[in-house]
């Protein structure tokens, strides 16, 4: 798909949108969305042991991506991106995943698993599937929508993570996800907007909130696939950088990582005293449509 175009008008071009525009972000999320709105999508579970049942259902329906800005989406349980999964390296995974859209969609896991689990073959509307198979390896997998065109599926909103922890686990620390994916919110085939955890602009109206010297854990994952590569900065200080989240020790220490369509990584990091530390992607096209925030350090 071509890159995205210009910078998007915010609805209205009223006052207060220009005012919530300040530092580059040039779109504004929705006015009904709360601080804790995200949650659910941006705070991982803790880890757990033993088998995990998992129910996923793929709903078509539109939702707010922006402030006046709503995508004709398609959907895990109601919401971009889906539902963030988690398990132990090892432990058996079972997914109940029920087609209640209006095509053909699937369900499919990247990392290591049994192949009757790959979930490449289309269920039909009204069609459901149970896929079982063992989490690993240790690290960060992304999971989505695999049919036919397949981008099309994942830039509709089919995409979710799955957290897969090593058996003796990780240091503790506040754990955060971020999710980039695009919003197509005028049917032309190609993202207007950009956001993470499925809505533009939300962490620069309310900044991710961290302790000054805590361990801070971001499991990171681009699933915007009509730009060929972003990057994930962090400004006045730098993070570890676990590839894949499959490594125990850090690949490099830096303030940008790369990531093509479906890569991701875990970064690990302090913020050393309190203030607000920006992130967003150095490509300024994708910062000002939506993806910039602020980690707030308090």
């Amino acid at each position: 798909m071509p890159p995205l175009r210009g910078r998007p008008a915010i609805a209205g071009g009223s006052p207060r949108a220009a005012q919530d525009s300040v530092y580059g972000a040039m779109t504004a999320p929705p006015d009904e969305l709360g601080a804790a709105a995200l949650d659910a999508v941006t705070l991982p579970p803790p880890p757990r042991r033993g088998r995990q049942d998992v129910e996923l259902w793929v709903g078509e329906q539109s939702v707010a991506v922006g402030r006046g800005r709503v995508m004709p989406a398609w959907t895990f349980n109601g919401r971009i991106p889906g539902p963030i999964i988690r398990a132990t390296e090892g432990d058996e995974v079972a997914v109940h995943f029920r087609n209640l859209g209006a095509r053909p969609h699937n369900l499919h896991f990247h990392g290591a698993h049994e192949i009757a689990a790959d979930g490449w073959e289309p269920v039909p509307p009204g069609g459901e599937v149970l896929h079982r198979f063992h989490a690993g390896p240790a690290g960060l997998h992304p999971y989505h929508c695999d049919m036919t065109p397949a981008p099309d599926h994942i830039s509709h909103g089919l995409y979710g993570v799955l957290i897969v922890d090593p058996p003796s686990g990780r240091p503790p620390a506040r754990e955060i996800v971020l999710t980039l994916g695009g919003f197509d919110t005028d049917s032309d085939g190609r993202s207007d907007l950009v956001g993470w955890n499925g809505v533009a602009g939300f962490y620069m109206k309310y900044p991710l909130k961290v302790r000054a010297g805590e361990l801070v854990r971001v499991y990171v994952t681009n699933m915007l696939g009509d730009v060929p590569v972003i990057t994930f900065h962090l400004h006045a200080t730098v993070f570890d950088v676990f590839r894949s989240g499959t490594v125990r020790g850090p690949s490099e220490r830096s303030d940008v990582v790369t990531l093509a369509p479906a890569e991701r990584a875990i970064l690990e990091f302090r913020l050393p005293e309190r203030g607000r530390y920006m992130f967003h992607p150095h490509q300024a096209q994708l910062a000002e449509h939506g993806a910039m925030g602020w980690f707030a350090a308090v």
